[in-house]
């Protein structure tokens, strides 16, 4: 299999969809009327981003990919070995950059604390579950 960037492409792809799908249970399935009530979204809210649901499920997607090669991009810099440190690089990196970008609303826009903590509880799994596959679907996806 070659590489990008010394990552496995395979290991990213199915890391990035499993981030993705993370996303949709938290937000599709377990906590979707809670996320839209935090927002205060209306029903003109919830008719608009049903329309857009494709473009909206797209984006999302590719982000997804971009953070599962981010992820693996600086799992291998970090020179991470084996499962327990890439997930504790993984919380590391979510907490020292993820959770603090998403703390901004909160801080300056006043977004309920609540709404912090559904979408840092959601990224968490998302970045612990990416550096899971990561290492498990191939143990040199991450190193040299």
């Amino acid at each position: 299999m070659p590489r990008i960037l010394g990552l496995n492409p395979l290991a990213v792809l199915a890391a990035g969809i499993a981030f993705w799908m993370v996303g949709a249970l938290f937000y599709g399935m377990l906590f979707a009327d809670l996320w839209m009530g935090l927002w205060g979204s209306t029903d003109a809210d919830i008719a608009t981003m049903e329309e857009q649901m494709a473009l909206s499920m797209g984006g999302g997607f590719i982000q997804c990919l971009l953070f599962a090669g981010c992820l693996g991009f600086a799992l291998k810099a970090l020179k991470a070995d084996g499962l327990t440190s890439h997930i504790k690089w993984a919380v590391f990196l979510w907490a020292g950059f993820v959770l603090l970008a998403q703390a901004y609303g909160t801080i300056y826009a006043l977004q309920p604390v609540l709404l912090l903590v559904l979408d840092g509880t959601h990224t968490l799994t998302g970045f612990v579950v990416m550096a899971a596959l990561l290492t498990v679907l191939d143990t040199v996806a991450v190193k040299d």
